[in-house]
């Protein structure tokens, strides 16, 4: 247990330090809090206030249990040993999104001035260049990664793919990243939906490619 809870820490105060704080903030939050906001910045659907206070801790504290039960689960689990180091940066790195992201929420809830579509974007940008930085180095499993039928089938193009794909990430989350600070709005929405989708097509086509070529 100990030696849990000396590997755990870190992401246990993630969980923690957001739950804490929504607890804290519940007495002063809007009976129904702004949970969706449109491309032109508008709030243009409301959730109640224990919803809208409380869901995005509580789905992080559900992403952890995942993270920790789902490679246990995974036929290819001895391969996680493999990138033991990118899987605990994934695991970061989705945990502090969902914590970003609780965060811009309830300071517009509490009626700050907080550009939500500038901020959302900026994060899902850096959050795609991180992940995109990682995925090279991830090694063949069921649950992390581009799971294609054909990359799943051969780990020689699941090598391929995420070499690829990965160096496409990075390029599609810095151009979106770069578009979202120049745009506002429905150009903005137009950017950053670009510099994700782009660069999941690309390569989905070119790891089917590899798959066609290797197999025949």
């Amino acid at each position: 247990m100990n030696q849990f809870f000396k590997k755990e820490w870190p992401y246990l105060l993630f969980l923690v330090i957001p739950l804490v704080a929504a607890f804290l903030v519940y007495p002063y939050m809007p009976d129904m809090v702004p949970t969706h906001w449109n491309t032109q910045g508008e709030v243009d659907r409301y959730s109640s206030r224990e919803f809208g206070t409380f869901f995005l801790p509580l789905l992080n504290i559900v992403l952890y249990v995942l993270f920790i039960v789902l490679p246990h689960l995974d036929p290819k689990r001895a391969n996680y040993e493999k990138f033991l180091g990118s899987y605990r940066l994934i695991r970061y790195t989705t945990h502090i999104f969902f914590v970003f992201v609780f965060a811009i929420t309830v300071f517009a809830s509490l009626g700050y001035s907080v550009d939500i579509g500038l901020w959302v974007s900026l994060g899902v940008s850096l959050l795609f260049i991180v992940m995109g930085n990682i995925m090279g180095r991830v090694r063949h499993n069921y649950f992390v990664g581009f799971r294609y039928p054909w990359t799943l089938a051969n780990e020689e193009v699941w090598r391929k793919t995420h070499q690829i794909g990965s160096k496409a990430m990075v390029l599609g989350g810095i151009i979106a990243l770069i578009g979202v600070l120049l745009t506002e709005n429905n150009a903005r929405f137009i950017v950053l939906m670009s510099g994700i989708f782009i660069p999941t097509i690309f390569t989905t086509i070119y790891s089917y490619l590899v798959y066609k070529k290797i197999s025949e």
